[in-house]
């Protein structure tokens, strides 16, 4: 193979001798010449009981790769921290803000409206949700007069 793949299932260096034995044996050195480490038999046998977890990503890359991952990281914080861009991104948290109060307002009213809606005739629902205060629509109780 002609660089570290990322469904090797072994460690990197492992892998590399496997293959390498594999394919240079005196004995079968023509039938193996372009065999890769996924092909050979007892590899597939070791992965159909033990599947192993992909190779991290820094055995993964190419020098190249990596910097280049590295310099697009690096341009885009550079980019973030513009003037102009810094300006958009507040505008943007603004209008999040505001979506949230405007949703939550109509998540309200659509309670109040629900709880409204619902039969309150029950006085003990009344008590519950308007507290130990006098309803408007209740009646005034009778006071017993002595005479």
């Amino acid at each position: 193979s002609s660089g570290i793949n990322a469904e090797w299932p072994l460690r990197p260096g492992i892998n590399w001798m496997v293959e390498f034995l594999y394919r240079n044996n005196p004995r079968y050195k023509a039938q193996r010449q372009d065999m890769e480490l996924l092909d050979i038999p007892f590899v597939q046998k070791i992965l159909a009981k033990r599947p192993q977890p992909p190779l991290p990503l820094h055995l993964r890359l190419t020098k190249n790769d990596a910097a280049t991952l590295i310099q697009a990281g690096v341009r885009g914080y550079m980019a973030r921290q513009l003037p102009r861009v810094q300006g958009f991104r507040d505008k943007v948290r603004r209008k999040q803000a505001a979506a949230t109060v405007i949703q939550s307002g109509w998540r309200g009213y659509k309670i109040r409206m629900a709880i409204r809606d619902e039969d309150l005739s029950s006085k003990d629902f009344c008590k519950l949700y308007y507290g130990s205060k006098k309803t408007p629509d209740a009646e005034p109780e009778e006071e017993e007069v002595e005479q």
